[in-house]
């Protein structure tokens, strides 16, 4: 599996046809008063089509990083008790298994990885093929690890356990992060309805009052560039809270 990309699931895909054409009826109903205005739903459903892919990307690296994580910690435990790399990541594959189950992305590459180890293909070899088809800094880090200790005949014991204390650290280092930064995610929500809210409002209390800005190609204008900035504004405020650790 080629986890540098990630394929919509048709689940995912009617979310985002819902997702297009509620946002499609509040734009031609807020911004121009059309029902013309109903064509935008072409290049608004490829939008949030590319958006839905990227998240769905970033929920998937974070999912096999985790994952990856807790084999480790199987690994480094397995190596101190003296253990060969070979039979840790064994045992890494029945925990990572009992944790999230047989259908977890990790579990599908333990299995198939370890099956090629039995089969005496060197494990150096089978995760520079994981990690070429990743791109997770700590997969491919451990990856250049482990064939420079394979080549070398490095300490496993000492480079295993300096490998996961460092990525302990990285990982509470983004939970801080994230447990900061979620208040502001919430209040980023808020402010990105605050506008259709006010618009809504005019709409409903003041028709004739906002009647100017409709029907006209000035009018159509405005309130075109009004919703490109209302765009590129939440498109800036998601880049802004997006801290990679």
């Amino acid at each position: 599996m080629n986890y540098r990309k990630y394929e919509l699931t048709r689940r995912d895909r009617l979310e985002v046809l819902l997702e297009a054409v509620a946002s499609t009826i509040v734009i031609a109903f807020l911004f121009y008063r059309s029902v013309g205005a109903c064509v935008l739903i072409i290049p608004l459903f490829y939008v949030l089509e590319k958006r839905k892919r990227k998240i769905g990307k970033e929920k998937q690296d974070e999912k096999l990083q985790e994952q990856f994580f807790s084999a480790l910690q199987v690994v480094s435990t397995a190596l101190q008790a003296g253990m060969s790399m070979e039979k840790a990541w064994i045992e890494a594959e029945k925990e990572i298994k009992m944790l999230y189950g047989n259908n977890a992305l990790l579990y599908l590459e333990l299995v198939e990885m370890n099956h090629s180890v039995s089969l005496n293909m060197p494990i150096e070899k089978l995760f520079l093929q994981f990690a070429g088809r990743t791109d997770l800094e700590d997969v491919i880090w451990f990856t250049e690890i482990l064939s420079y200790g394979k080549r070398s005949g490095g300490n496993w014991r000492k480079i295993i356990t300096s490998c996961v204390f460092r990525m302990c650290e990285k990982q509470e280092a983004k939970k801080q992060i994230e447990i900061m930064v979620a208040e502001k995610k919430l209040e980023q929500q808020i402010m990105n309805i605050i506008p259709l809210g006010i618009l809504a409002f005019l709409q409903l209390s003041s028709w004739d009052y906002m009647s100017v800005m409709y029907h006209n190609p000035l009018g159509v204008l405005c309130m075109t560039f009004v919703l490109i900035g209302y765009a590129l504004a939440i498109f800036l405020s998601e880049k802004i809270l997006k801290i990679r650790v």
